[in-house]
């Protein structure tokens, strides 16, 4: 039964991040965004250098959920009677179904617009982020106290 609520709260977790996370990313992307300019009125390295600013942002936000699920995932597989591989397992999903939801939200969007768009080139970096970061905080958890220590369950 603690096996089923952890899993419960996680999907929560999940989609509570799959309906702020577009919001939030897009306010942290926004300076590279404003860097990148417009298209047609910008040079390719201004693109790029808006793009890795953007996903440097978007990273560190998106780096900073991984943190929380991954510490909250370790705070109860530390309980007894808990299956601790399914709880992982959700955990895994619930840090990467997010991100991809909001990286195919993005693409579909700016298949509209007239050039790339800056921020959703930075999805996929963050998107990557996501991924090396959980096994990084799962397997060395003192690498989420250097940037992250604010958030509860950081400790």
């Amino acid at each position: 039964m603690k096996t089923v609520f952890s899993i419960v709260l996680l999907v929560v977790f999940c989609a509570i991040a799959s309906f702020l996370s577009p919001l939030i990313l897009n306010i942290a992307g926004l300076p590279g965004a404003l860097l990148a300019g417009t298209p047609g009125k910008r040079s390719k390295e201004r693109f790029i250098l808006g793009s890795i600013l953007s996903a440097l942002g978007q990273s560190y936000i998106y780096l900073a959920y991984v943190s929380f699920i991954v510490n909250w995932t370790m705070l109860a597989a530390r309980r007894e009677g808990v299956v601790r591989f399914l709880l992982w397992s959700f955990a895994f999903l619930a840090v990467l179904v997010p991100i991809w939801l909001i990286l195919i939200r993005a693409r579909i969007e700016a298949q509209d617009q007239e050039g790339p768009n800056p921020q959703v080139e930075a999805l996929h970096l963050t998107a990557i982020a996501a991924l090396f970061g959980f096994f990084v905080f799962a397997f060395a958890p003192a690498v989420m106290k250097v940037a992250w220590d604010w958030l509860p369950y950081v400790k």
